[in-house]
């Protein structure tokens, strides 16, 4: 057995580290280039302003100079990008830019970036203060704080003088956005420095006007776009932002001058050819869809298209927090015009939520079929230009747990909450179970009675945001159980808890580290109908208990025994969607197993004497620790039919040729009958070792009927 357990392992860590020999992650270089789209036409001089003009090359400070682009985070602290980095030198790049700029305005009558004969009379300067990406958990954001200056040459005090400290929140959170976001700002902000030395040198003016600012709308890039699918002559870039940051990003269409349609998803760009096009996006009918016309797609460019619209999502749960499937309808306040109408996701069996895409306004929302002009059963909602709106109805249920009229609805903390830290997850429920089994089979006049309860608390956190990847899962349970002839006894009693952190190099591949640790609270007993002699021999042989007549005795104490597992190695992602999750995971592991008092019956050493009073010998376990090879394998699994399906496989092979395989697999099938009551069959393999060499499985089984309500 153990050699097929081994050979089985070292076939599955063969392939597993085949697979995971693949490429490593490599940098992206991104380049900032000049093309004429964006230029101002009202900035275009007839006759140039009489003077030439050398273009110094740009002053960045060393911590914005290095290649990899910076990232500041909340407050003080930067980080620099392992694997974004500048593909050209920004003091070379700005400059030669804002120079082809100034030359197609034909501001100067010469601006150039090298003098090979005498120096121009006038020079221009540049400075980047900063230039980062600004991270946070709810918002991204590109910032430029940059000068500019027209002097003469040689001389310290400026003619024209323009200062811009900026920042722009990105529609989309990939470094490209944020690369095309810095390069529109750069020649954006150099069109402003030209606005001002045309209002000096032309109009002999110095005062501020309002900025020229890019069409309303739509952002179009300037960043060349590297992708295999769009490369080629007269293609780009369509993107409309996925602003709710779901699985279940609404589409859209896209309709080109031919009248040819296609289709799109939010949050993901799509490639077409250069020209013009209409987009159409919405909820409800097609005439209740929002239009934009005139979207330019520009080569090697992508345009996005700053939100017009907001997003509502609803969820509808009784009072004790469990999902109500109830239909309700939305509605246009100021038309009466209906959107439609819909059931909530029950996300637990995972549905998605419906996301409605709506014109900013007020809208009205009603349950149980209400028409648009009722008075009950109805709430409104605010849904503003780009935002995200998850208003929650809270309906009454009647004996039956069937859902009845509205008892409160609206925007609830931690529905908030939910929105701006969506990469952080948690969970937390109770479950209870209570059984009465009576039967008079031995004795018709004595019925025997069985009674036991259990009571278990689940919690989950889960932070999900790539590359990080972190899981807690905590299990407790506490049962008891009583018959006719004994008081409540203890009957489970479990404290069982997970960590497991992943850090993904590549899209599924990632390094990780866990953390269990499984105990229990209180001390445990053995008991017998009739009393019996017993004695305790600890680890170092010494008698610590004897000739004591009992009929129970105290063989585990609090929180022994304490089992701990540690294991870090490579995480191979297998499946992951809403309904399927599944993971493969090989590496160093460890195991302690700490039995401070925790005494097992020896069969051998037990006795009757002649009063017929049984004579029994407890040794203590000795503690063990192990290293070695671990695999592992961990899925959730929604099925069909209300089902789920969850299974934990963990192996251990040690390096010592002393310690046998370690093994436990735990499978938990769950059917959910109604809202809050559903029937678990949970099922679990554990080696156990008899001795070097001959160990067996133990197998448990339970089934019971779970009542669940939700605290969070």
């Amino acid at each position: 057995m153990k050699r097929y357990i081994r050979f089985v392992c070292l076939l599955l860590s063969v392939v597993f580290f085949s697979c995971s020999a693949g490429e490593l992650i490599s940098p992206n270089y991104y380049v900032l280039e000049y093309y004429s789209h964006s230029e101002k036409e009202i900035l275009y001089q007839k006759t140039p302003i009489d003077i030439a003009v050398f273009v110094l090359d740009t002053k960045i400070p060393r911590t914005y100079g290095k290649s990899q682009i910076v990232v500041r985070h909340f407050g003080p602290r930067i980080t620099y990008s392992d694997y974004d980095m500048w593909g050209v030198k920004l003091s070379k790049i700005i400059p030669d830019l804002i120079t082809k700029r100034i030359n197609n305005y034909n501001l100067f009558k010469s601006a150039q970036r090298e003098y090979l004969t005498a120096r121009p009379e006038y020079e221009i300067s540049t400075t980047i203060n900063n230039i980062e990406l600004y991270k946070s958990e709810t918002i991204h954001q590109a910032r430029l704080n940059m000068d500019f200056k027209l002097r003469k040459s040689g001389e310290q005090s400026s003619i024209v003088e323009y200062s811009t400290n900026i920042e722009k929140v990105l529609l989309a959170e990939d470094v490209d956005t944020f690369v095309q976001t810095i390069n529109d700002m750069i020649l954006e902000e150099t069109d402003n420095f030209v606005r001002k030395i045309i209002l000096h040198f032309v109009l002999g003016k110095d005062e501020d006007i309002p900025p020229i600012k890019l069409a309303e709308g739509v952002v179009t890039s300037m960043l060349e776009i590297i992708d295999e699918d769009i490369v080629g002559e007269g293609k780009g870039l369509l993107l409309l932002p996925a602003i709710t940051r779901t699985e279940n990003e609404p589409v859209y269409k896209i309709i080109d001058k031919y009248g040819y349609e296609q289709s799109g998803k939010m949050g993901t760009p799509i490639p077409l050819l250069e020209g013009t096009y209409k987009i159409v996006y919405g909820s409800g009918k097609l005439n209740q869809w929002i239009t934009k016309e005139n979207v330019k797609i520009i080569p090697r460019y992508k345009t996005i298209v700053e939100p017009n619209w907001g997003c509502l999502i609803v969820g509808v749960i009784d009072e004790k927090r469990n999902f109500a499937k109830i239909r309700y309808e939305v509605f246009d306040l100021e038309n009466g015009d209906s959107y439609g109408s819909e059931f909530p996701a029950e996300e637990e069996v995972g549905e998605q939520e419906k996301v409605w895409i709506l014109k900013p306004g007020y809208y009205k929302v009603t349950i149980n079929n209400e028409p648009f002009n009722t008075y009950t059963d109805f709430t409104t909602v605010l849904i503003e230009e780009g935002k995200v709106q998850k208003l929650t109805i809270v309906v009454n249920t009647d004996e039956d747990g069937n859902p009845t009229n509205l008892a409160g609805a609206g925007i609830l903390e931690e529905s908030f909450l939910e929105r701006t830290s969506g990469n952080l997850k948690f969970s937390s429920s109770i479950y209870a179970n209570f059984n009465v089994n009576s039967n008079n089979e031995v004795d018709k006049d004595n019925p025997e009675t069985t009674i036991t309860t259990n009571a278990q608390l689940n919690n989950y956190l889960i932070y999900d945001k790539e590359p990080v990847f972190y899981k807690m899962k905590n299990y407790i349970e506490v049962g008891t159980s009583k018959t006719t002839d004994t008081d409540f006894r203890l009957a489970a009693d479990e404290f069982d808890l997970k960590n497991t952190f992943i850090y993904y190099f590549l899209k599924d591949f990632g390094f990780y580290g866990r953390f269990d640790l499984n105990t229990h609270f209180f001390r445990e007993n053995n008991f017998s109908s009739s009393e019996f002699y017993y004695k305790k021999i600890d680890n170092n042989n010494y008698t610590i208990e004897d000739s004591v007549l009992t009929d129970e005795v105290e063989v585990k104490s609090p929180l022994y025994p304490l089992v701990m597992k540690e294991g870090t190695g490579i995480n191979y992602r297998m499946l992951n969607s809403a309904k399927a999750d599944l993971n493969f995971r090989a590496g160093f592991g460890m195991r302690q197993e700490m039995n401070n008092d925790y005494y097992q019956l020896v069969s051998d050493s037990t006795w009757t004497d002649s009063l017929q009073i049984e004579h029994r010998t407890y040794n203590e376990m000795e503690s063990e620790s192990k290293t070695g090879i671990e695999l592992s394998i961990e899925g959730d699994f929604q099925l069909p039919l209300n089902l789920t399906y969850s299974t934990n496989a963990d192996f251990l092979f040690p390096f010592s040729k002393e310690d046998d395989y370690s093994m436990e697999w735990e499978n938990i099938i769950n059917l959910k009958l109604f809202k809050y009551i559903s029937l678990d069959y949970k099922l679990t393999f554990k080696n156990k070792q008899l001795e070097i060499g001959d160990d067996y499985i133990v197998t448990k089984h339970s089934l019971f009927l779970r009542i669940t309500y939700f605290l969070k």
